[in-house]
């Protein structure tokens, strides 16, 4: 509990009017000096006795925060305690801001009030929001006391998620991708691919009476092609290619293109430049745990696309190729050419803009170009070269 300003001056005129009452020898001005020292005595007992009883909530929507996106805190207080609240001020911090300032009328018992504010996200990775601080006062405003509602809950911001057309591996299949089980042969699918022995839980509708009569035995149709293509999606860690806004561009160009990857139906591996570790990604919550990793991941200094490029001309035998960086160099240039000999496609996305112009092989998202049509323009452009 502390004073407000108005109570600090009163207790200042009470102080004047006593040392004027002593000096002069004026009763009154002692009446009126006793009257503001029981009128701040009185504001501390009333602010000091308040006591709330509240239930808070605090939800963030939408529950997956992406940066560049619209978001906002709902806050909801709801009186549990069986007289009303006073008027109070409600404040909730957040990181990067000013947070959120509110009057609140008086509570009824069991009535609840509601709070609405954005969310700053322009930025990717965790955003501190809270504490939530209560504050009540005396009626006159002289006394105030401060209440610690909620405590500090830290969002996570996640990168900023573009719409490409889906990204197949148009080109190059993979031998070893069907060693991973993404989806799983669908005996319902609107695409005939081949015909097979009758096991028990297939639709009788998917027999073929003809060939079942040729081999004495009941076969069905296969609807779905397995997936034999592989989407590998690298971005590049070094720090000495990007600026701030180059990388952040960089990371949401990494994870949409692993979003067009997985709405393909292809299998999908994913690495960056800094280590050896490779994430195959068979399912969705694989994708979202990438996801995760990439709302917090950084530049480093310790790192090498060349060499990254050259282990995975090693290891792989076809599909797509999706290289992520920053600045090109020229010395980049002959490790991907030599990746377009072992993949059957090889993207690559520049981030930041070559003051030398774009390069060939490059889609440039530099912040002055719509990515998304830059993509597709690359998509159509090599499946109309393959059909050659």
């Amino acid at each position: 509990m502390r004073p407000t300003r108005a109570g600090l001056g009163l207790l200042v005129v009470g102080v004047g009017l006593a040392v004027a009452g002593r000096v002069l020898g004026v009763l009154e001005l002692y009446l009126l000096a006793a009257m503001a020292v029981v009128a701040l005595v009185l504001a501390a007992i009333y602010t000091a006795s308040a006591r709330l009883d509240l239930s808070i909530s605090r939800v963030a929507t939408p529950a997956r925060l992406r940066a560049g996106t619209p978001a906002r805190i709902d806050l909801a207080l709801r009186n549990r305690a069986n007289r009303k609240t006073p008027v109070l001020a409600a404040h909730d911090q957040v990181q990067g801001g000013r947070g959120a300032s509110v009057l609140l009328a008086p509570l009824a018992a069991g009535r609840e009030a509601r709070i609405a504010y954005r969310l700053p996200t322009q930025r990717r990775g965790r955003l501190r929001v809270g504490p939530l601080d209560l504050s009540l006062g005396d009626p006159l405003g002289l006394t105030r006391t401060q209440i610690r509602a909620a405590e500090v809950t830290n969002l996570m911001v996640h990168p900023r998620l573009i719409d490409l057309i889906p990204l197949i591996a148009i080109a190059g299949h993979d031998p070893t991708a069907d060693q991973q089980p993404i989806r799983a042969i669908s005996n319902s699918g609107d695409e005939f691919f081949a015909l097979r022995p009758y096991v028990v839980g297939d639709e009788l509708k998917r027999v073929n009476w003809r060939a079942s009569a040729r081999t004495d035995d009941l076969i069905v149709r296969q609807e779905e092609r397995p997936k034999t293509g592989r989407v590998t999606v690298v971005l590049d860690r070094r720090a000495e290619v990007y600026d701030d806004d180059g990388f952040e561009r960089a990371v949401s160009a990494a994870l949409s293109a692993l979003h067009s990857g997985f709405r393909g139906g292809d299998a999908l591996r994913f690495l960056t430049t800094s280590g050896p570790a490779i994430s195959d990604i068979r399912t969705r919550s694989e994708l979202d745990a990438v996801d995760e990793q990439l709302a917090l991941i950084e530049t480093t200094g310790s790192a090498s696309l060349i060499r990254s490029l050259e282990e995975l001309n090693r290891i792989s035998r076809g599909g797509t190729l999706v290289v992520v960086t920053g600045l090109l160099s020229d010395a980049v240039e002959p490790v991907v050419a030599r990746a377009k000999r072992t993949f059957g496609l090889v993207l690559v996305i520049a981030c930041l803009r070559s003051p030398d112009g774009p390069w060939k092989w490059a889609i440039t998202y530099d912040g002055t170009t719509d990515f998304a049509s830059e993509w597709r323009l690359a998509i159509t452009s090599a499946k109309g070269q393959l059909e050659r």
